[in-house]
This record gives structure tokens, C-alpha cells and sequence, in this order.
């Protein structure tokens, strides 16, 4: 994923980098995945680990239904077993992560889709992803709805901001904000560097 490029196009995946989506349900982070998925070539996969994911809902956000596989897996002894054989045969891999799994598991994750060129985006269901693992990270900071205003009406929107930081960004937290009209298109439509924090010294 380049940050470097203009606020009006798609998040895009590179073959070969790790995005972590990191935050609680209810900010859309699937949304958002599957529509990075779907611009991803060759056969696409996504591993359900709550048994949410439909695949009417990755087809509704432009994941092709001809090269998209949908495979549940819970287990985090199993996990890591059935994710890196996808990212072994596939373009492009959309994986939920179960709480559990050994950091060393996820960093050889990481590494073998280095290796492969594959596309990977993890989601932790529950916490954090260990540091050194992906190429760019997107932390869920808030989410804005438009169009039920007052209690009633038709949603038209959603906003969703996200931090973005990691090599991706070139090193620089930057808060972007993400739109969502319910098309196939989810557009970056705002970004602003973020200061880092500095250390006390004394």
C-alpha cells in the first residue's frame, strides 16, 4: 500500500506487503478489507474466523465471485497451518486473526507472503498484531455516519478515520479518513500527518 498516492484513489495492495486493520467491530475494518481485497489479482481468499463473513458481502464490495475463496477456521492451533497455505496458492489473502496464536507464528506468516508475493491483510478479532509484522498498520479511531439525521432518514455514508503508520506512510503516522456510500468504492478522502510523540527528557 503507497500512501504517496493521491487522496481521491483506493487503498491499494501490493503483492508481497502485510496491512493489519486493527480495531473493535462496528468500524466497518471488514468493509474496508474486502474492497483492498478485491483490487488484488489472481485467486483471493478470506479466513472467517468469527463466521460472519458472507460471501455475499465481499461480492457486494467488488471481490469477484469466480476467484474468491471463503474458508472458516477458528482453531489458533490450526489457524496459521490453513492461512499460510492460502498465502501459498493465492493472489491475495483477507485473513481474521483468532485470539491465541503465537507471535512467532504470525511474523513466519508474514515472511512467507513476503516471499511468495502475496497480498495480506490480517484483522486481529480481538487486541493487537506484534510489532514488525506489517508493512503498513490502520488503527480504527472513529466512525461518523450521514444521512440519519435527527433519528430518521437514509443513510447515505459512512466516514471512517483511520491512523495509518509503518513503512507504507514512510514512517509518518498520518490520520486519514475513509469514505464508504455503500458502492464498490471506498475512497480515501482526507489525510493530515499526525506528530509523533516526543520523549520526556529529565
Amino acid at each position: 500500500m503507497n500512501f504517496a498516492q493521491r487522496e481521491d484513489q483506493e487503498l491499494d495492495l501490493v503483492p508481497g506487503q502485510v496491512v493489519g486493520l486493527i480495531g473493535a467491530p462496528g468500524f466497518g475494518l471488514t468493509r474496508i478489507g474486502l474492497r483492498m481485497l478485491a483490487g488484488a489479482d489472481g485467486w483471493l481468499a478470506c479466513v472467517d474466523v468469527r463466521g460472519w463473513l458472507c460471501p455475499a458481502a465481499a461480492w457486494e464490495a467488488g471481490v469477484s465471485a469466480e476467484r474468491l475463496v471463503v474458508v472458516r477456521c477458528s482453531d489458533p492451533i490450526q489457524w496459521p497451518q490453513v492461512t499460510a497455505a492460502l498465502v501459498e496458492g493465492m493472489g491475495a489473502v483477507y485473513a481474521e486473526v483468532p485470539a491465541g496464536v503465537a507471535p512467532q507464528m504470525l511474523r513466519r506468516l508474514g515472511a512467507l507472503a513476503r516471499a511468495r508475493s502475496t497480498s495480506l491483510i490480517l484483522r486481529p478479532v480481538d487486541g493487537e498484531l506484534p510489532g514488525g509484522i506489517t508493512f503498513t498498520r490502520l488503527e480504527a479511531q472513529g466512525v461518523a455516519w450521514y444521512g440519519a439525521e435527527e433519528g430518521h432518514g437514509r443513510l447515505r455514508s459512512r466516514r471512517v478515520q483511520l491512523l495509518a503508520s509503518g513503512k507504507g506512510t514512510g514512517g509518518i503516522q498520518q490520520l486519514i479518513e475513509v469514505e464508504d456510500d455503500g458502492t464498490d468504492a471506498v475512497r480515501v478522502v482526507s489525510r493530515v500527518a499526525v506528530a509523533m510523540p516526543e520523549r520526556a527528557v529529565g
